[in-house]
């Protein structure tokens, strides 16, 4: 069994990296534009993911490559805030 201090171990990632992020958002142009926006013109690879059942959202796969922690924390925050993006994973 494990022990609690277990879980708090920090995850160790390699800086440079490609991140992946998941966002949700109802207009696929605005959230494609948003992501984009967010990347700053690093390298980035945004999919397609799904479709909710009643059509209302749509989820992408945003692949950004990111140089450090901060720049990758930086890019989720840019996301999360955004206006037209209504979840990031």
């Amino acid at each position: 069994m494990k022990e609690m201090g277990d879980f708090e171990q920090k995850v160790q990632i390699e800086y440079p990296t490609v991140w992946r992020y998941k966002v949700i958002g109802e207009d696929a142009k605005k959230t494609r534009e948003a992501i984009e926006s967010a990347a700053k013109n690093l390298p980035c690879s945004v999919t397609f993911s799904k479709l909710s059942t009643k059509g209302k959202y749509q989820s992408f796969n945003a692949d950004i490559f990111v140089h450090s922690e901060e720049e990758r924390e930086e890019i989720y925050r840019s996301l999360k805030k955004h206006c037209d993006i209504t979840m990031v994973l």
